[in-house]
């Protein structure tokens, strides 16, 4: 007799019902060739004496076991595994227990790595650090589970739990173009947006649509490393522009478009990223007259608009285009939380379209509960509240950042204060190696990035992007300290 009690795992304080378990540990016996095809299995009250359960529960599980196939009962003759089960090799028991035994650790088969992207690294909210994004400690959670509660209690919005628009629920597009066409000087319907998940994903999908295998596309010298990998992943080659205190050099991409064909040009013209800086107005009108000059598309990765803290936001590229040369991507990941993926692209019609034929392939839609509960926060005016507060509290943190690394690094760290955004860009001194002192660091419970991810160009960089809305003011100030205190003990 096979030693049933062993091959048989049973929890008692687990949610799967007991007949479910023991059904389910034959299923894997069967699978794995130990339990052949045609074997007489005991009857349900020996089993049930084996296994120390009750005659019905072992009855059950016979049931389960019939009704899915594995199994046969013979009326007179007993119950036995299906003869038509398929060829397995078969394994040996082992009486001891094998601890990890319910899936494999690797594929057996050859999984093509990208090495040349990094691998995920997920910051830790309990851990303190100048992560570049915002606090969701901050987020309306509250108002934004009664919104999100009120729509699925409604009957009529059922139908939102089923397929709807790709390109998104019109309602949430129709408000978010209402907000963009005020808050940006747009002239948008929600025919002209996609919504996605994240500005990261509609990146990805311009690059496979936009480009040929081989075309160029004209990017920062600093510039978002994962917009850089987009393209790269696409076959498309870089050519990589200066960034000064004003921004992209406009007068380099004239140059090289008169030498050479250019398909696009992405820029984060708002707070570039990752130096911060801003596109000024001349070069700004320039970039749309040479865009129309020599033909080429105009990404616009806008992703922190809506935080800005000295005046009012220079309008976007997209509101000034009027030839259609511009595409618009934004996101509402920095404003309410990067959980809550959620973005957008703003281009032609033709273009909207496309993108929702070729986004089928990889996501037929995206949240359509969650975009009516962020269109109501719209309308009812949470997001506008949220947005306010927030702002407030990462200028009021900026500024205590800001004040405070002058304080106890003055010298050491070289920044020029935002005008908006999360983050400053800090130039470390040369004395003290960037990716060392993140080693350091996190031995000590404090993030800060190694600045490598921005050495994606031929520059050698010792800056990285310090975060400020992360953390308040008092964790702020512990993390400088624990920073400082670090960079004066390597000297």
């Amino acid at each position: 007799m096979l030693p049933w009690k062993t091959i048989i795992q049973i929890q008692k304080d687990c949610d799967t019902p007991v007949y479910l378990q023991i059904a389910n540990s034959m299923i894997l016996e069967i699978k794995k060739g130990r339990i052949g095809p045609g074997i007489k299995l005991p009857g349900t009250r020996m089993m049930a004496e084996i296994l120390n359960v009750h005659r019905k529960t072992m009855v059950s599980a016979y049931e389960e076991l019939d009704a899915q196939g594995w199994i046969e009962m013979r009326p007179s003759k007993g119950t036995f595994t299906s003869k038509e089960l398929p060829e397995i090799n078969p394994q040996r028991f082992s009486i001891k227990k094998e601890k990890n035994n319910s899936f494999p650790k690797e594929t057996g088969y050859l999984v093509k790595i990208n090495d040349k992207i990094r691998k995920p690294v997920l910051p830790q909210r309990n851990i303190i650090g100048f992560h570049d994004g915002p606090d969701v400690r901050l987020v309306p959670v509250a108002e934004l589970g009664r919104a999100y509660k009120s729509i699925l209690s409604r009957p009529g919005n059922l139908k939102y739990l089923s397929y709807v628009e790709i390109a998104g629920v019109q309602k949430f597009r129709t408000v978010l173009s209402d907000y963009l066409n005020t808050s940006r000087g747009l002239q948008t319907s929600f025919e002209n947006l996609m919504i996605t998940r994240g500005s990261q994903m509609g990146l990805y999908l311009l690059s496979l649509i936009l480009f040929l295998k081989g075309e160029s596309v004209i990017v920062g010298d600093t510039n978002y490393y994962y917009a850089d990998h987009a393209f790269l992943h696409a076959g498309l080659n870089l050519v990589r522009v200066k960034v000064d205190e004003h921004g992209v050099d406009v007068d380099a991409i004239d140059k090289i478009c008169a030498r050479r064909k250019i398909k696009a040009l992405y820029i984060t013209s708002h707070h570039h990223y990752p130096t911060t800086v801003t596109l000024i107005a001349a070069r700004r009108i320039k970039l749309l007259s040479l865009a129309e000059k020599y033909g080429f598309i105009i990404i616009e990765d806008d992703y922190d608009y809506d935080f800005h803290y000295l005046s009012s936001p220079i309008l976007p590229l997209v509101s000034a285009d009027t030839k259609g040369m511009v595409v618009y991507i934004g996101t509402l990941s920095k404003t309410v939380g990067p959980g809550i993926r959620t973005g957008y692209i703003i281009a032609p019609v033709n273009l909207i379209l496309e993108l929702c034929r070729v986004r089928q392939l990889i996501d037929t839609q995206g949240d359509p509960v969650m975009e009516l509960a962020l269109a109501e926060m719209f309308e009812d005016g949470n997001i506008k509240r949220h947005m306010k507060k927030a702002q407030q509290e990462y200028h009021r943190r900026r500024d205590f950042l800001c004040d405070y690394i002058q304080q106890k690094l003055s010298g050491i760290i070289d920044f020029k204060i935002p005008d908006g955004g999360l983050a400053i860009w800090a130039k470390f001194s040369k004395s003290v190696p960037l990716p060392a002192l993140s080693d350091k660091l996190k031995t000590q419970g404090i993030i800060l990035s190694n600045g490598l991810i921005h050495n994606n160009s031929p520059l050698s960089l010792n800056a990285t992007r310090m975060g400020f809305a992360w953390m308040n003011e008092k964790e702020t100030e512990n993390a400088v300290d624990i920073l400082a205190k670090t960079i004066r003990s390597k000297k």
